[in-house]
This record gives C-alpha cells, sequence and structure tokens, in this order.
C-alpha cells in the first residue's frame, strides 16, 4: 500500500500577510502609526455573508471566530484589519511552497486552495526512515514560517481527513491510522450537506460507523456516490492524482498588509522576493538579466518597472540596489498595496572563472556599472562609443549599446603605426571654432580629404597647437586658408 502525507495550511492568505508584515517591521526613522498598524489583529473573510475564515492569534483574543459574521467581528474592535478571501492567491502561494518543498521531495499534488499531497513510500530509501523523512521536511518547511497541520494515510482522502481534524499523525502503522480515522465524525468527511444530514438520520455519528456497514450494503441504501467515495477513503480503489511540476521561470505576488505610499518602505518587502529568486536561481544554476516589478497600486492601474543588467547575476543585494536607483524615480499614482515580482530573461554563469592570481581591480565589472547608470538615469542615457569607418573626425565615431563594441588595446594593434597616428584630441567641440587667437603650431600637417561622395567633402590640414595659456589644440586649416579649431587634448 501507499503511504501518503497530507499538509494542511488552515491560515495561508493570513499568514503570507504576516511574511509581508515582517517584511514591513518600519525603522525607527518612520511613523509610529505604521508600526502600529503592522500589529493590529487580522481577519479574512469571505463567502456571500462576509464571514471570518481565518484569523490570527490578535483577533482570537477578542473573541473572534471562525464562521462569525463581519458585522459581530468589527463590533469587537475599532482597530480590526479586515481583508476579503482570495482564492488565487492562496493557490499562488500553494504552487510557492510545492516549489519549495519539490527540492528535498519528488512527488507532490497540489489540493485546492490549502493543501498538499506528498507521496511518501518513494521517498523513505533516500531517508531512511520516516522519522529522518519528517524531520527534514519540517526543517526546509519551516523556514517559510508558514502554520500547517499535517498527518499520513494509506490514501489520499485519509491523509487529508487525518490532517484537517486530526494533526501531527505519522505513522506507518495502518492499525492506527485506522482507529484514528474511525474517530473522527461524520460530519468531518467530504461530503454534500443533504448526505451528511441524510446519514446522520439514519444514526450515523463516527466513521467508523460508516465503515461498519458492507459496502454492499451501503450501496444498496445510498446512492453509488456515496460508495465511491467511501472506497477511495479506505483505499479499495486508487484516487486520481496530478503531480506538481515545477515552473520554469520565477514569478511572485506578495501583498502588502497594509498600503505603501513611500517607496523606500518597499525595501524589505522586496528584499523578501529577492532573496527567494536567488534560491531559485542558484538551485538551477541560472542567473537573471532582466526583471519585471509590478507595483499593485489602489484605484491606479499598475505600474510595471524593468530592470535589465547586462551581466546576468543571482545575488539579491546586487538586484536590490538596482531595484532601488529604479524606484527613486518612480511617482506613484495611489498607494502601493502589492508588488510582484518576475525574471523575464535568464542565462546560463560563466563557465570561464579568473585565474586565482587575476589581480582584481575593484569590485565592480563594467557590466554592473552600466546597469547601475541606466537603473538610475534610463536606458536611453547611458550609450556606448564605437569606432566608425570615416576619416572625417566629426564622423569617426558613434554611439552605440553600452559594451556592445569592445576596444582594442594599442599594444595589440598590428602593423607599425607612427607618434601621429594616436594624436587625437580627447574631447571634440560639437561644431568647429573660428580661430581667434594666436597658436604656436608644433606638429602636422596631417591632410583629411575625404567625403567628396556624399555631398559633405572636407578638405582639411590638422595641426597641434598650443594657445598662449598653454593649451592644446587641435586646429585645422581649410581650402580657403582659414583656421578653425576642432579639439582640445587633456
Amino acid at each position: 500500500m501507499t503511504l501518503w502525507l497530507y499538509l494542511h495550511f488552515p491560515t495561508i492568505q493570513l499568514d503570507k500577510l504576516k511574511i509581508a508584515a515582517q517584511a514591513q517591521t518600519p525603522d525607527a526613522q518612520q511613523s509610529a502609526e505604521v508600526f502600529a498598524a503592522s500589529s493590529r489583529p487580522c481577519i479574512v473573510v469571505g463567502g456571500r455573508d462576509n464571514t471570518v475564515m481565518q484569523l490570527d492569534q490578535a483577533a482570537m483574543q477578542l473573541g473572534i471566530s471562525e464562521g462569525m459574521g463581519l458585522a459581530g467581528a468589527a463590533a469587537r474592535s475599532r482597530d480590526l484589519l479586515v481583508h476579503p478571501y482570495d482564492e488565487a492567491d492562496e493557490s499562488r502561494t500553494m504552487r510557492e511552497i510545492a516549489q519549495w518543498l519539490y527540492l528535498i521531495t519528488a512527488d507532490i499534488a497540489l489540493f485546492a486552495p490549502q493543501g498538499l499531497l506528498l507521496k511518501v513510500s518513494g521517498m523513505l530509501a533516500m531517508y531512511r526512515d520516516l522519522s529522518h523523512y519528517l524531520a527534514t521536511l519540517r526543517s526546509h518547511l519551516d523556514t517559510q514560517s508558514f502554520t500547517y497541520r499535517y498527518a499520513c494515510g494509506y490514501s489520499p482522502e485519509a491523509a487529508r481527513l487525518l490532517a484537517q481534524h486530526h494533526g501531527a499523525l505519522v505513522s506507518e502503522d495502518s492499525s492506527m491510522l485506522e482507529s484514528a480515522l474511525h474517530n473522527l465524525p461524520l460530519m468531518a468527511l467530504s461530503l454534500p450537506s443533504k448526505q451528511l444530514e441524510r446519514l446522520r438520520r439514519v444514526g450515523f455519528k463516527t466513521v467508523a460507523d460508516l465503515f461498519a456497514l458492507p459496502l454492499v450494503e451501503l450501496g444498496k441504501r445510498f446512492d453509488c456516490e456515496l460508495v465511491q467515495y467511501v472506497s477511495r477513503l479506505r483505499g479499495k480503489v486508487p484516487h486520481p492524482v496530478t503531480f506538481y511540476q515545477p515552473e520554469p521561470a520565477f514569478e511572485r505576488y506578495l501583498p502588502l498588509l497594509y498600503d505603501i505610499e513611500n517607496l523606500d518602505w518597499l525595501n524589505k518587502p522586496l528584499l523578501n522576493l529577492l532573496v527567494q529568486q536567488e534560491q531559485f536561481l542558484r538551485l538551477r544554476n541560472r542567473h537573471a538579466r532582466q526583471l519585471t516589478l509590478t507595483l499593485y497600486q489602489r484605484d491606479a492601474e499598475p505600474q510595471v518597472l524593468e530592470i535589465g543588467r547586462a551581466e546576468g547575476t543571482d545575488r539579491a543585494d546586487l538586484w536590490l540596489i538596482l531595484c532601488d536607483l529604479k524606484l527613486s524615480n518612480v511617482t506613484l499614482n495611489g498607494p502601493v498595496q502589492a508588488i510582484g515580482l518576475k525574471v523575464t530573461e535568464m542565462s546560463q554563469p560563466d563557465e570561464l572563472m579568473p585565474d586565482l592570481f587575476t589581480e582584481r581591480r575593484g569590485t565592480m565589472t563594467p557590466a554592473g556599472l552600466v546597469a547601475l547608470l541606466q537603473a538610475k538615469l534610463g536606458e536611453q542615457a547611458v550609450q556606448g562609443l564605437a569606432v566608425c569607418d570615416d576619416l572625417r573626425p566629426e564622423l569617426a565615431s558613434g554611439y552605440c549599446t553600452p559594451l556592445s563594441a569592445p576596444g582594442t588595446p594599442l599594444l595589440e594593434r598590428s602593423g607599425r603605426l607612427s607618434a601621429t597616428d594616436y594624436l587625437r584630441p580627447v574631447f571634440l567641440l560639437p561644431s568647429t571654432q573660428p580661430l581667434q587667437h594666436k597658436v604656436t603650431v608644433h606638429l602636422g600637417p596631417e591632410r583629411i580629404c575625404t567625403g567628396w561622395w556624399d555631398a559633405h567633402g572636407v578638405e582639411r590640414d590638422y595641426f597641434v597647437a598650443q594657445d598662449e595659456q598653454g593649451r592644446w589644440l587641435w586646429v585645422f586649416r581649410d581650402r580657403q586658408q582659414r583656421w578653425f579649431c576642432h579639439g582640445v587634448f587633456s
């Protein structure tokens, strides 16, 4: 028989809000009102009647209980935080937990909206026995700070019922598991309310009472759906299960416990997501090159920010610097109530590692510097320079994508060059200026005669000269014997 372990997360949405609240814990410089907001009692309400579905310890101390109406709960405290139930968010969180558990256990099935089913039998050979498997699982899962209940069973439905209504039951002893299942009340079964009421009227009170009746007799008195359910519960027929497949890309959504209007306070929640991203990338030996950061604003359209880094990395601290620089130029249209993070472009890490004796000239690479400048100033404000095949000085260079046109060191250039081949000014003037003062010519002429084919021909004799202030200038004389200044040497 196959042994299953079921994990039940009864307050998954509320737990995620509390995790976000811990990430939003204000610094000493932040307002006392924000700190007070993070410590208020909190509930999650849903359904047609807006009943309480999840609540924290502070709400319990006020006398609020699960199933209570919103009006009754709100009357207990004026500081109560109320969040609407979001099944989609719970499903996202369950997939995130499944992805985290996939690192240590193979067969995982999602039981929406608050459960995970794990196939234990195939993992015991790796972990020696059930106790070691459970210890590893709990140690791994406890790092995520979620509240959960767990139990084993020899059918998926039995494990689910025991986790939800018994909890902390782990054993390979089939008789012990069956005894615990028999003691469950009949109302714990996942049956329609009309079916449960009908069973109650004929005298069934516990699962043991239901199991005491043979399946043949059960089929005669009730419908076939009840027989099928009991058969799955007892492990007599297979329970169809679809196992989870890990997601190929990283994407996270983090709702905030309270709205944020100061973007500086997004630093901690954002770091929380970036650390998860770092774990995701390292376990897959990948680097991120492009991120999409989405700010979900109340009563306004989400703001989508693209953050790139030509030299990919998995480090959360480096991405946080880029995100902070990008956020420094953002103007909000409303308070932020949630943030999303997605890796849109990944790459393989560089396989060539630096030599042991390579001299390190700094901790920042050229690509890292470009990424910082683009995040702060915008991508269009940061350009590279490339050499063009044109002898006219004003057309000899142009803009390009940063680091896309690497230069060639002088010592690596082929051929024997004279001293004048390198005499080019560091600064070219935006346009040539008539020479207004006396200069002393030291080197030249160097004739440039080209461009006749595109109606912008030039015929100039260039000289290296020095003016009375000691500046070294690049000057030329045209065909009309007029003198101009074109550049300044450093």
